[in-house]
């Protein structure tokens, strides 16, 4: 085997393994995005209340960009999270944070609590995570049918690489990943509301 053949041989297994990478990587993305989503509907979790015992400035600084950078502001509050059900104990030293404004001391919030994790319920919130779980599953079944078909790689266009699917696995395993993408993110509002209760 020549060099160039080698390296011509190394760049291909790299693009693959990238491929391989993606198809990962989304998963579990959509993995992340739906159990933040079910954390802030109320559905896993420990439900409690969070009662804010000081908040304080967070400043974010960007150095990216055109104009070298921009500044942007949140808050951070601590306090003491509660449980309803009192099957764990009481903690003090909780916080929340990416608060647009700060709040008094005593001010209370409905939150479920995962691990140290403290998230407001919120089915607007939980909405969106469902959105970006089923869009980045979206995406899944495009990386995955290139990476089975090669598509960059096979001298076809796209419509004649789908047509050479006909009679594969291939064809409906991206069918039914887009399919339940397609659906979840149509039924994302109200699966996040009725989760909510």
């Amino acid at each position: 085997m020549s060099q160039s053949e080698r390296v011509a041989e190394v760049k291909r297994l790299w693009g693959r393994f990238l491929h391989l990478l993606s198809i990962v990587m989304l998963v579990a993305a959509s993995c992340v995005s739906f159990w933040l989503g079910l954390n802030q509907a109320g559905v896993v979790g420990t439900h409690g209340t969070f009662t804010v015992r000081e908040c304080h400035l967070v400043t974010h600084h960007t150095t990216s960009g055109k104009h070298g950078g921009s500044t942007s502001h949140s808050y951070t509050c601590s306090g003491t999270f509660r449980p309803t059900d009192n099957k764990i104990a009481i903690d003090d030293n909780s916080s929340m944070s990416d608060f647009e404004k700060a709040y008094p001391k005593g001010h209370q919030f409905s939150t479920q609590r995962t691990g140290a994790s403290v998230m407001l319920n919120s089915p607007r919130e939980a909405m969106t995570k469902f959105l970006i779980g089923f869009a980045c599953l979206l995406a899944d079944a495009f990386v995955l049918f290139w990476f089975i078909t090669r598509l960059d790689k096979n001298g076809k266009t796209l419509k004649e690489t789908w047509r050479s699917t006909k009679g594969t696995a291939t064809r409906p395993t991206v069918i039914t990943i887009a399919a339940v993408a397609l659906v979840g993110m149509a039924l994302s509002p109200v699966l996040a509301f009725t989760l909510s209760g």
